[in-house]
């Protein structure tokens, strides 16, 4: 068993202990309320016939009967009352309840064999300890081994007597043994299917009850891996919008965004770093955070560091403290330089993104090295590429679950697939061709969920488009973005051509 199965199996093992515990010092302080105060009623009502001198007490051959069903009630009263008294004021632990419990069925049946052994005329046979043990087994959270105790010992006590006291051969005592243990073994079965019935609504709670703290720690922790994510930019003359669709509540997919060295004609350097860690769910998500902050730490103390160096240091991170868990990741680092037109990128084995034209050109920027983690950082080389990104351009970049999505028949999009989506004039329909900048991301997972056919996605999906906005000669933008909200409440840019 795992250690987080063996926490859990233990956090379960106590809290049904203390239900059990809670439950059986309530059901015993009503049991003898009940039972003991019927007990008291007859026992009362045979001393005021005994003051009255009432025909019923001729059961009574002597004196010394007299006193001693006089003596055995008081004591079983007393002990009654002492126990109740104990539970009540909870002066005994969990365990000594459970005596407790058991002892008062014995002490019920030792009195009913005691009486009977003294003079048999008292009545006291043995429905008064079979009753008594089948009304302790249908109230008491009693386990099977728990509700044998008494059966064993009440009738081991009452052969005893049979054979000892009351004169009869061993094969008679055996026979009385039997036949009462014959009457007693219902009320075991009883408690077996009580205690299985409520080992199954314990579990039931229990389950629904860590499901309702796992919602609550999933939503808490939804909020902190969304808040890793940079907002997206839709002014200035280099912006960004993403869309993200995790497989699960959270996932492994990342993206990482900083802005640096604003010249005085307000452009701006943009560095941008998509990741793909393996595996999905709460795992990948854990996995992310880490990586967050070594980009955090690493962009606050070098802001102008190059794709390369990024990628070399992620793949040196990774290789050291995450590849020993077989956990890796797939990267594609960019720096985009508005000033100079061009565009810095290195990618570790990540799928090829695309640089398409303002005239429509599309080119694939393929993976320059291998998967992060899988190789040491001696053997790393990144081999960062540069290319032309002028006003108009759209640089789209994605992490895997957008090519591996697969329709129903089990078909998957593919590179080529989503080739063809950039490939149209406009990114979300005749409706809005006017709207170059800002929407390829939001198309793209639509045909990604339109290519799934309704079918839940089986993967992270990351989708970011990086754009340079074409501008007039008076230096105003041509097309500004301006957010949206979608139907996920994911941000999308809406360009509005000014």
């Amino acid at each position: 068993m795992s250690k987080s199965g063996s926490i859990e199996t233990t956090e379960f093992r106590r809290s049904f202990h203390q239900e059990t515990s809670q439950l059986l010092r309530k059901r015993l302080i009503w049991f003898i309320s009940i039972w003991g105060g019927l007990g008291l009623i007859s026992f009362l009502f045979v001393i005021v016939m005994m003051v009255r001198g009432s025909e019923i007490t001729n059961i009574f051959t002597s004196g010394a009967t007299k006193a001693m069903f006089i003596l055995a009630n008081g004591a079983w009263i007393v002990v009654y009352a002492a126990v109740l008294v104990m539970v009540i004021e909870k002066r005994v632990s969990d365990k000594r309840v459970i005596r407790l419990s058991l002892g008062l069925i014995i002490v019920d049946g030792l009195m009913a064999v005691s009486l009977r052994a003294i003079d048999p005329s008292f009545g006291y046979g043995a429905w008064v300890y079979v009753t008594s043990h089948f009304v302790a087994c249908c109230v008491f959270p009693w386990t099977v081994r728990q509700a044998l105790i008494p059966l064993v010992s009440l009738v081991g006590l009452s052969t005893l007597s049979h054979f000892v006291f009351e004169g009869d051969s061993v094969s008679k005592s055996l026979v009385f043994g039997v036949i009462n243990a014959a009457f007693m073994t219902p009320a075991v079965f009883i408690s077996g299917i009580r205690h299985n019935q409520r080992i199954q609504k314990s579990t039931n709670r229990f389950l629904n009850h860590r499901y309702g703290m796992l919602r609550q720690e999933l939503a808490y922790a939804r909020q902190i891996h969304e808040a890793l994510f940079p907002p997206p930019n839709t002014t200035g003359p280099v912006q960004f919008v993403y869309r993200y669709e995790p497989m699960r509540q959270i996932g492994g997919d990342y993206l990482f965004a900083r802005y640096s060295n604003k010249d005085s004609e307000g452009n701006e350097t943009l560095s941008v770093a998509v990741i793909d860690v393996t595996g999905h769910g709460i795992p990948a998500a854990l996995t992310v955070n880490r990586l967050h902050g070594e980009l955090d730490l690493r962009f606050a103390e070098q802001p102008e560091i190059s794709p390369g160096e990024v990628l070399s240091h992620l793949n040196r991170y990774i290789n050291l403290t995450l590849s020993k868990h077989s956990i890796f990741a797939t990267a594609v680092c960019f720096r985009v330089n508005a000033s100079k037109n061009l565009l810095e990128y290195a990618s570790g084995g990540h799928p090829p993104s695309f640089l398409r034209g303002v005239d429509g050109s599309i080119r694939d920027l393929e993976a320059t090295t291998f998967m992060l983690g899988a190789c040491k950082d001696k053997d790393f080389d990144p081999f960062q590429t540069e290319v032309e990104f002028g006003p108009g351009d759209t640089l789209i970049a994605y992490t895997d679950g957008a090519i591996e999505a697969r329709s129903v028949e089990g078909s998957m999009l593919n590179i080529e697939g989503l080739r063809r989506i950039l490939a149209s004039s406009h990114p979300l329909g005749a409706d809005d061709a006017e709207h170059g900048y800002g929407m390829w991301s939001e198309r793209i997972l639509r045909e990604v969920a339109s290519h799934r056919g309704g079918v839940p996605p089986d993967d992270d999906t990351l989708a970011i488009e990086i754009f340079r906005p074409i501008r007039t000669t008076s230096g105003t933008a041509a097309s500004e973005a301006v957010a949206d909200e979608d139907l996920d409440g994911q941000s999308v840019a809406e360009p509005v051509v000014s």
